[in-house]
């Protein structure tokens, strides 16, 4: 059954904070990396947008297995952890998608060159943290 995020939850994510993804190397070890995302409430899903050449994505693809962490950067007491796993991946429409996500959070189209961009879809499967000592509203 796919996580339901309240609308506390809901509005943390909506917020322009980077997400922290780990993932786990061959050797066990984990790779942490600050990424943009946006939350699809549509679809349930973390839109995450990078390259098949980046370490981060190698581990996500070889491991499905991924934990996001988002904290508050004012309040390092509100934070969510969300572990889940890699959904699916596609090349169509990652332009568009990563200058919305730079539009999100520098408030203007992408500014880099936009090799092999792709989007990366994550379904969380569990969710935890806190807002200032409450839990989330999670179902």
């Amino acid at each position: 059954m796919p996580v339901q995020l309240g609308p506390r939850l809901q509005a943390f994510f909506d917020e322009p904070i980077p997400i922290v993804i780990g993932t786990t190397r061959r050797d066990g070890s984990v790779l942490m990396h600050p990424l943009w995302f946006e939350y699809r409430q549509e679809d349930g899903l973390i839109w995450l947008n990078g390259g098949p050449k980046r370490a981060w994505f190698k581990n996500l693809r070889r491991d499905g297995r991924v934990t996001l962490q988002l904290v508050d950067p004012k309040n390092m007491f509100r934070q969510a952890l969300i572990e889940g796993r890699l959904v699916d991946t596609t090349f169509d429409g990652a332009d568009e998608h990563i200058d919305r996500l730079s539009q999100r959070y520098q408030g203007g189209p992408y500014r880099n060159p936009k090799v092999e961009r792709m989007i990366v879809r994550v379904r969380p499967e569990r969710i935890g943290g806190f807002d200032v000592g409450q839990p989330w509203d999670v179902n």
